[in-house]
Formats: structure tokens, C-alpha cells, sequence
């Protein structure tokens, strides 16, 4: 055999295994690619199961969230109703009270129309987000088919005879935990949806920065804000702010009720209306402001006692004063926080401040558990 044949059988020969082996990579890459898809559309199935397993519901699906609904309760309604149509149900957005500016201007940002007014939830099925509270809640709830609970709030006085789908994570908005639900569902929000969705979650966690704010939080942002074409996050939440900050025109209990919550922990009823306002010179004046009307709104709800929690929190500023609606209002609020509650004769003082979720709601609660209702 001459030298030139030697050296073509040669090259065809390790041409002929490297096509092998090129063919054997490409074979298993297409291998693990369907190995994923497979598994992905596992994963759907069994997350969409948890619908499947309330069997065929009959009529609408009305889904809200709490009374004095703030951007959470909006986004997250309108997101989890957007959700559902999606996989085929009349599902339908709704809120129980006027929304506030701040979501009102989300709402005009997303091109979408304020949720119509709930009166009666009276023989409805109902989905409740940011919320699992009777006295938070629609009227007549508790002659509703209650279906799910989506929240990242503690467990509340919620309850029914049937199976649901009870969704609760210890997240910074509800919009995240509907985010994931979106992803486990293998769906995709729509631009509108998308942006109500990122307004809800900076505003709950106040721009990502409040110490409820987890992982999944910045990663919900990152992923809506690329389906809302909003670049510039920052800009977004601080005409946010500005619009949650404008009380013109409001009185003093339109103030108070504009972000208000009511709780009831072994027979005791208290209600906590949580107000922001931009720099302490704008906190002492806004206690001033709203002191007389705290005592006055134990009338008209029916609660034993009453909070207003002023805020500032932005830019590395955070402050807290907790005006109490009586003196046995303010005895939980020094039994709560000991010498950390500092009185100036009209507010208890923080500084740092607190969240109203994180912190003042399970403070109140320990102090009232102790010494319960009879």
C-alpha cells in the first residue's frame, strides 16, 4: 500500500468517528431537551390538578381582595382573575370600597378599568386574595362557596366545609405568590396584567427594600417589568408613591380608612388604619391631624380599640408613630414594645419604624391572647 493511500484511509477513518461522535452529542442533547419539556409539562399537570380537584363549578368567579383595598388587593385580584380566564373560567375581578391613588394610577399606567364594586357576596363563589379575614372581607361571606385563598398574610378567621386551594406564603406582595402560580401554571401574564401585577409588588414591599421582601419578590419584578416594557422601575414606583401620598380633598376618617384593617384575636376587636406620609415633619403634623378621629371610629366599626400607624419609609428614612384610639389602646402598645414605645403625649414613637403585617399585628396579638375576652 503506497503512502498516499495510507494517509486517505487513515483521514476517513477518524472522519468517520468524529461523525459518530458529533452525531452522539447532538442525539444526546435532543435527549435531555425532551427529558426537560417532558418534565416541565409534568409539572404544569400536576400544579393544574388542584383546579381539576374542585370538580365543574357552576357560574362566575367573583376574586377580591380586602375592604380599604390598597394596590395588592387590586393587582392581585385582577392578576388571579387574568389567570384563571386564561385556563378557561369565568372568573371576574372585583373590589369591595373605592381604591386609593396610588392604584387608581396604575391602573390608568396599565390601560384598565377600575374592577366594579362587590355588595353582596351571598351565594357566589368567591376567591379571596391578600386577605383571610370575615370582617376584612365582602359582605355576606359566609353564605359564599368560598374556592381559594391566595395570601402572604397570617391565617385568619376564614373558614369552610369544602376542599379549596389555600395558596398562603410568607412573600413581600400577594402578586408574587399569583406570579408563581402563573409560572407553575406554565402561563404567561399579558402587558396590562403584567403591569398591575409590578405595581402591587412595589408597592407591598415599598420598592423592594421593606424587610418583608424576599427572593422570589425581585425576581417576580425582574420578570413583569420586562413583560410591561417598564425599564425604569425606580420611575414607576415614585410617581407611585407621589399618587399614594396625595390626601387632597380628604378628611381626616377618609385618611384613617384609606389603608384600614380589621382583626379580632380571642374576643378582642381592633382595627389599625396605616398611613404614609413623606418626612417627619409631615408625620408629627398628620398625628396632630388624625387623633381626634381614631377614638370616633369605634362607634361606627364596633371595634374595642383602634390604631393609627403613620409611616415614613423611603431613602433610608424609617420612622413609625402609633396614635391609639384610647389610654387601654395605648396600654397594648407599651405592653407590646415596652421601653421601645416612646409616648410624646399624642404617639407612641419607632424609630426605626415597623410593618403593620410583620410586626405590630403579631405584637398586638401576643399581648391580647394573653389576657382574653370572657
Amino acid at each position: 500500500m503506497d503512502k498516499k493511500r495510507t494517509i486517505a484511509i487513515i483521514l476517513l477513518l477518524a472522519l468517520s468517528v468524529g461523525a459518530a461522535g458529533t452525531t452522539g452529542f447532538f442525539i444526546g442533547k435532543n435527549g435531555t431537551e425532551n427529558r426537560y419539556i417532558i418534565e416541565q409539562d409534568l409539572n404544569v399537570k400536576l400544579n393544574r390538578s388542584d383546579l381539576d380537584g374542585l370538580g365543574k363549578i357552576e357560574g362566575a368567579i367573583y376574586v377580591t381582595g380586602h375592604k380599604s383595598p390598597d394596590s395588592d388587593t387590586v393587582g392581585s385580584s385582577i392578576a388571579y382573575a387574568a389567570l384563571l380566564k386564561q385556563l378557561g373560567y369565568d372568573a371576574r375581578a372585583v373590589v369591595l370600597e373605592e381604591i386609593n391613588n396610588e392604584s387608581k394610577y396604575i391602573l390608568e399606567t396599565a390601560k384598565l378599568d377600575i374592577p366594579q364594586t362587590l355588595e353582596d357576596a351571598s351565594g357566589l363563589n368567591m376567591i379571596l386574595v391578600d386577605h383571610s379575614e370575615y370582617t376584612q372581607s365582602a359582605e355576606g361571606l359566609e353564605n359564599a362557596n368560598i374556592i381559594s385563598i391566595i395570601d402572604h398574610h397570617n391565617d385568619g378567621a376564614v373558614t369552610t366545609g369544602n376542599q379549596i386551594i389555600y395558596d398562603a406564603r410568607p412573600l413581600g406582595s400577594t402578586a408574587t405568590i399569583i406570579w408563581i402560580r402563573y409560572r407553575n401554571y406554565g402561563l404567561v401574564p399579558d402587558k396590562q396584567t403584567a403591569t398591575v401585577m409590578l405595581g402591587a409588588i412595589l408597592s407591598d414591599t415599598v420598592n423592594l427594600t421593606s424587610d418583608a421582601t424576599t427572593f422570589a419578590d425581585k425576581e417576580a419584578v425582574k420578570a413583569l417589568s420586562a413583560i410591561a416594557g417598564i425599564k425604569d422601575t425606580d420611575a414607576f414606583y415614585q410617581q407611585m408613591f407621589k399618587e399614594r401620598l396625595s390626601y387632597k380633598g380628604m378628611t381626616e376618617e377618609e385618611i384613617f380608612f384609606s389603608d384600614y384593617k380589621e382583626y379580632e384575636t380571642d374576643g378582642h376587636k381592633y382595627s389599625i388604619g396605616c398611613i404614609e406620609v413623606y418626612d417627619e415633619d409631615a408625620i408629627k403634623k398628620m398625628a396632630d391631624r388624625i387623633k381626634t378621629v381614631v377614638p370616633s371610629t369605634l362607634k361606627s366599626t364596633g371595634m374595642e380599640m383602634a390604631f393609627a400607624q403613620i409611616n415614613v419609609y423611603h431613602d433610608d428614612i424609617s420612622i413609625t408613630y402609633i396614635v391609639p384610639s384610647d389610654e387601654a389602646a395605648g396600654e397594648v402598645i407599651k405592653s407590646a414594645f415596652g421601653d421601645k414605645a416612646v409616648f410624646d403625649g399624642t404617639s407612641y414613637v419607632f424609630n426605626p419604624g415597623m410593618s403593620r403585617k410583620k410586626v405590630l399585628v403579631p405584637a398586638i396579638t401576643e399581648v391580647l391572647k394573653a389576657h382574653p375576652k370572657e
